[in-house]
């Protein structure tokens, strides 16, 4: 399957933000995880600010899975 997108790549953050909503954002309708207008990095962030810290420790952890595959390839 596709890989997440690494956070700190500036062309694919939206992706990103959308992807970890999917994942971590309680849902069942589109609209749950953004607001109408509202982007989806706009959602992340306002998400990140009242989510769990065993969530964001897991979004850390996706973070530097990829820093040490990206270290293993260089």
């Amino acid at each position: 399957g596709a890989n997440i997108p690494h956070r700190d790549h500036p062309e694919v953050y939206a992706q990103y933000c959308r992807l970890v909503l999917l994942l971590f954002k309680p849902w069942s309708h589109a609209s749950d995880l953004h607001a109408n207008g509202q982007s989806w990095i706009d959602a992340f962030e306002w998400f990140q600010v009242k989510c769990p810290s065993s969530i964001v420790k897991m979004m850390n952890n996706m973070q530097i899975l990829h820093e040490c595959h990206n270290s293993r390839d260089d």
